[in-house]
């Protein structure tokens, strides 16, 4: 932050000379601001040999701030501010040599509540990524390596009770795979071999009660019979849901 402050003060000094000019060598130098074809500003920031310092404000073409960018040039690194057009908060957080870095995270335009939190490593998500209930409780975790699915993947209710529980293998479900109603009770058994169902899935009833259960060989219901009968069932017996949550299928 110390050098921040420097920068800002070269950067002042700079304003006195002009506006969106040009260094011999053809860079921005100096205060710039830039339209859109309305007339209305489409940002505006100081530059040093064509690199911004201090504070950019970008525009949305209504005149509503769209972000604001502080940047350190002397450590390649800007923090940026994002906005929705009516003015709440969108997302914070870092840029490093031009990629996002470290943690960013992004707020519900509605409330302004934290609906997500993303770690980044030279631009790739590396770590946990955390979803959130307006009420800030989470509700989906998901591990990720080099921008890819690795470790597990869980998701809560409302309460902090467990969902359901899985884990993923280079960007694929592996492992066994577990669904609970609220009350913690198991609802579905199985387990995924590189994204495709595989071995026995066992379904319950409220009580903990096995109503069903079919087994699977990467992917594919090794009795079809019987795997049609279970979907006809099961449509009428529940409502349809999404997946995984329903029957995996082949």
């Amino acid at each position: 932050m110390r050098h921040l402050l420097i920068i800002m003060l070269i950067a002042g000094a700079t304003a006195m000379h002009g506006q969106n000019q040009l260094d011999e060598q053809e860079r921005k130098t100096g205060p710039w601001k830039v339209e859109y074809p309305n007339g209305k500003t489409l940002y505006e920031a100081n530059f040093i040999k064509g690199k911004p310092v201090g504070e950019m404000v970008r525009y949305y073409e209504n005149g509503a701030v769209r972000a604001r960018m502080m940047f350190d040039t002397l450590e390649d690194r800007s923090y940026t501010k994002l906005y929705y057009k009516n003015g709440k908060q969108a997302a914070e957080g870092w840029h490093a040599n031009k990629v996002k870095d470290s943690v960013w995270t992004y707020f519900s335009e509605f409330d302004g509540s934290v609906r997500i939190r993303e770690p980044f490593q030279d631009g790739n998500l590396h770590g946990m990524v955390k979803s959130y209930y307006s009420s800030e409780v989470v509700s989906e975790e998901v591990s990720w390596q080099k921008n890819m699915k690795n470790g597990p993947w869980n998701q809560y209710y409302t309460d902090g009770s467990m969902r359901l529980k899985c884990s993923y293998e280079n960007d694929m479900l592996n492992g066994p795979y577990e669904l609970f109603y609220a009350d913690s009770t198991i609802k579905v058994r199985g387990a995924y071999q590189e994204n495709r169902s595989n071995g026995t899935w066992s379904f319950y009833d409220e009580t903990g009660s096995e109503l069903y259960s079919i087994e699977y060989l990467l992917g594919r219901a090794v009795d079809q019979k019987k795997y049609l009968q279970i979907m006809q069932d099961s449509l009428q017996r529940f409502e349809l849901i999404s997946e995984p949550e329903s029957m995996p299928h082949f």
